[in-house]
């Protein structure tokens, strides 16, 4: 039996499309953007590829990528908002990029052109599935054989130990990071969607992935981590609201990256973002599907 297009569509994104939030991705963007070029790295991507980056967002992925396949390669990104896509064609032109596009289309409904791609890509995407396997499943039939898919999670625990965020402890920060992650898992978002990418991947044709969890770990006055965990909460703020999770006066988030900073100061505190995992494999040749 076919899978039907709720399957295969977002649920809505939780964070929205307004200029604010798209110039905080460019900001997250660089944030992990060392932890998703290992990634890309270590799934083999390589000059002269053609790429597929889902859920592209502000771009960022895609010109890490496009860095990677050079002049000679080729970057397709994908995203339903127009306002991204929008967003990210204007980076690339005010960048000299002519080795990236951008495309405004539901991954339900999009339709590759052309040649199968050499790689499918995506970071902070399937999380937003009901059935991320659907998704990937119908990803992969874009993907030529012995090509590569790759892709990237946070793990978002509801409630994560104290100890594991920050050591010593940075009340501040691990309360808003918990509010953040509550929120989530009340919206239905499924935060733990990291902890499963090795049974999608196969559920989707693929061969068990390699897999790699990457963490940021953040100290002193100067760390972005502050003004991430901040902005993250103040797009979030109706979300966190309308969830019951916290009100705005609980929040307070005009001071709260101050406040996280000061705290993480004055106590030489330590501080670790969630696991970012990321997993790659290769289509099997022969149109194997499992």
């Amino acid at each position: 039996m076919g899978r039907s297009k709720m399957e295969t569509r977002t649920t809505d994104y939780a964070l929205g499309h307004s200029q604010p939030e798209l110039e905080r991705l460019v900001q997250q963007g660089q944030f992990f953007g060392e932890l998703t070029e290992i990634m890309l790295l270590k799934a083999g991507l390589a000059p002269g590829m053609r790429v597929l980056d889902v859920g592209c967002g502000a771009g960022d992925v895609s010109f890490l990528a496009a860095k990677f396949v050079g002049p000679e390669g080729a970057v397709i990104g994908v995203d339903k908002a127009p306002e991204a896509v929008a967003f990210a064609q204007q980076r690339a032109q005010s960048a000299g990029l002519t080795n990236v596009q951008f495309i405004a289309a539901d991954l339900a409904d999009f339709q590759l052109e052309g040649e199968p791609v050499d790689a499918v890509i995506g970071r902070l995407v399937l999380m937003y599935f009901p059935d991320p396997a659907a998704v990937l499943r119908r990803l992969v039939t874009f993907v030529k054989p012995g090509g590569i898919v790759a892709f990237q999670e946070l793990d978002l625990l509801p409630s994560p130990p104290p100890e594991i965020m920050s050591h010593p402890l940075c009340e501040t920060y691990v309360a808003a990071g918990t509010r953040i992650n509550q929120a989530f898992a009340r919206a239905g978002i499924d935060g733990r969607i990291a902890f499963k990418l090795g049974p999608i991947f196969q559920q989707a044709g693929l061969p068990a992935p390699e897999m790699l969890a990457m963490q940021r770990v953040e100290r002193g006055a100067d760390s972005p981590i502050y003004e991430w965990i901040a902005q993250v909460t103040r797009t979030i703020l109706p979300l966190l609201q309308q969830t019951g999770v916290a009100t705005a006066e609980d929040v307070q988030v005009d001071t709260l990256a101050e406040r996280m900073r000061r705290e993480a100061v004055e106590n030489d505190c330590t501080l670790m973002t969630p696991p970012l995992i990321a997993a790659w494999a290769r289509k099997e040749y022969g149109g194997k599907q499992r």
